[in-house]
């Protein structure tokens, strides 16, 4: 117990009695009385001293009115089609802990998102000059306070190869899946290919090869509000690896349904820039709202709330989620205020509504979707003989490995039965808050999230979805979208001209069709400030908060870090033979949580 009247951040109490010594880890801010159990992780069910259970359920109820959440949205408010934030009109009136630490506090109060992107914005327009070539757009980037140590080669930017490798192994890893029949709102026949496949090859040959894959953004933007005269083609792209295993676009219908909008590499070269530039912009959309901000960002942040209310620090699945839970909420406010509506920053470079688009995507969203080893296999692209060179994938289900062991043995370590889960009332207020008040609140589709967990294996698999969504997902998609954006018409996430048809490119209609100075300087000052690191960012196997006291779970810890120290030798080693290194997911660059 402590008592005072002045705040203290405290991160640990030690107390030594008879030549031993009790942990009491807090990390918490205290500001007048605190009772806490000794660092021990205990299941409710086990504790047979009721003074400490009593603890417990006073603990509980005192989180459950500290950490509230936000007012169920009506229709018309901008968390309606949402997963739930946590109670708070701004990042200041966020409870103490998701500021706990005092450099990211600053720089959440002081600098947030529309401070950080105004203030690059307003250096792009000191520099700005008008566009009237593409390498025009360089300018708009180069200046020294928005230099990066470790930037990405788009020398290439224009050529086949480079929109397959970004397909690949950039921001949008998860954007295509194995083709094995044509949707039959895409017209590309036989004939459109053959050629470009190479002799005796037909498309139908090649989908039963498992070489041709597929992006269709035709369903996911149907019925998506637009911002005013800027357009987001509902395109489908087919892609194939050839014998050099290559992943190369193959073919791009800007527009279901007409051919004369259908475009292959046999179109004239500036036909066939500008269908990529629009299929690059349909990525960009879903990458900015679906891959980043809806599948990391806003779906973790249920869980996190829940946590903080229905979990005491003692409870073994707290200590385990935690330092993965703890910063989403402060960043998702800000993303809320500054990105999020129409008029915020984004809108005047983004050409499809976040609002709109995220709201559509939600309801079919299932949580399950977030396991990347089931997603992968279920795309079809899980085969490296017949998809090589797949860098994210290789990463990834390596990452999941590595996750799942640790969360593996430390849960099993608590929980030696599917009865010690099904017995657990504290894990059951979480599951039920998560489900029904995070995720469910508006339909009751809890998104595939139970409200009761049954078995080891599941609370485990969910586990690891959370700890893998808010680090080795959220680093793939997130921090390497300044090298991306940052010359427009590699990736732009506008167009202002509605897509050609065949024989109608040139030089001018592309330029017509690229965002304007002021949009992509929009646009650059944005993904500037989402791809910064933070100066003191905790990344995997680092473990400043000392939750767990157990030397068994300290032992298991110890074998996490080897085994990504491992990992980052094997992903050095394996970039050392690439001319296009992917670096996204070496450990050492991977936040244990969602903090930009």
């Amino acid at each position: 117990m402590w008592s005072g009247e002045d705040e203290w951040m405290c991160n640990m109490v030690q107390v030594e009695y008879d030549k031993e010594t009790a942990e009491f880890p807090i990390y918490d801010w205290i500001t007048s009385t605190i009772d806490v159990t000794r660092g021990e992780a205990q299941l409710p069910q086990n504790i047979t001293n009721p003074n400490v259970r009593k603890l417990r359920i006073d603990e509980i109820r005192e989180n459950v009115d500290k950490f509230k959440w936000m007012p169920k949205p009506t229709d018309g408010d901008s968390g309606w089609g949402f997963p739930r934030y946590v109670k708070g009109a701004n990042s200041l009136q966020l409870t103490r802990i998701y500021q706990q630490d005092q450099v990211k506090s600053t720089q959440s109060e002081g600098a947030a998102l529309s401070g950080v992107a105004g203030s690059t914005f307003d250096t792009i327009k000191s520099i700005m000059s008008p566009i009237e070539e593409l390498k025009d757009y360089h300018s708009l980037y180069k200046h020294e306070s928005m230099t990066r140590n470790d930037p990405m080669n788009l020398d290439d930017w224009f050529s086949d190869q480079s929109t397959g490798r970004q397909t690949l192994n950039g921001i949008v890893p998860l954007s295509f899946k194995r083709c094995t029949s044509l949707p039959a709102n895409c017209d590309i026949i036989n004939s459109d290919v053959n050629k470009i496949l190479g002799a005796d090859k037909t498309l139908d040959g090649e989908m039963e090869a498992g070489k041709i894959y597929i992006s269709d953004f035709s369903e996911v933007f149907n019925g998506v509000e637009r911002m005013e005269q800027l357009y987001c083609a509902e395109c489908i792209a087919l892609f194939y690896v050839n014998d050099k295993g290559e992943f190369l676009p193959l073919a791009i219908q800007l527009v279901p349904g007409s051919r004369d909008h259908l475009f292959t590499p046999n179109d004239s070269e500036e036909d066939w820039l500008l269908a990529k530039m629009y299929l690059r912009c349909a990525q960009s959309n879903m990458h900015q709202w679906i891959y980043n901000y809806l599948e990391t960002h806003a779906c973790m942040e249920p869980f996190g709330v829940a946590l903080f209310r229905c979990l005491p620090r003692a409870h073994p699945i707290y200590k385990l989620l935690r330092p993965h839970l703890r910063t989403v909420s402060c960043i998702n406010n800000d993303a809320k205020l500054a990105l999020l509506p129409s008029k915020a920053l984004p809108g005047k470079g983004i050409s499809t509504k976040a609002l709109s688009l995220t709201r559509k995507h939600y309801k079919t969203f299932s949580i399950e979707s977030l396991n990347i080893p089931k997603m992968i296999k279920q795309f079809g692209t899980n085969d490296a003989t017949l998809l090589p060179n797949y860098y994210y994938r290789d990463d990834a289900l390596d990452h999941w490995e590595v996750m799942e062991k640790y969360a593996s043995a430390c849960i099993r370590h608590h929980y030696k039965c599917d009865e010690d889960v099904v017995n657990d009332y504290e894990l059951k207020l979480w599951a039920k808050d998560v489900a029904k008040e995070g995720l469910g609140w508006q339909d009751h589709d809890t998104k595939g999230m139970p409200e009761n967990l049954t078995s080891v294996d599941q609370l485990i698999e969910i586990c690891v979805i959370l700890m893998f969504t808010s680090s080795v997902q959220h680093a793939a998609v997130n921090f390497g979208q300044f090298e991306t954006y940052k010359f427009v018409p590699n990736a732009p996430l506008a167009m202002r001209l509605p897509p050609h048809k065949k024989g109608e490119a040139n030089k001018q209609r592309i330029l017509d069709s690229l965002p304007d100075s002021l949009m992509a300087g929009s646009v650059i000052s944005l993904v500037f400030a989402l791809s910064e690191y933070s100066p003191n960012e905790v990344y995997l196997g680092q473990f400043p908060e000392r939750r767990f006291t157990e030397k068994i779970i300290l032992d298991i810890q110890h074998n996490y870090m080897s085994d990504l120290q491992a990992l980052e030798a094997k992903i050095k080693a394996r970039n050392e033979g690439l001319d296009y290194p992917y670096k996204f997911l070496l450990p050492s660059r991977v936040p244990n949580s969602i903090a930009i």
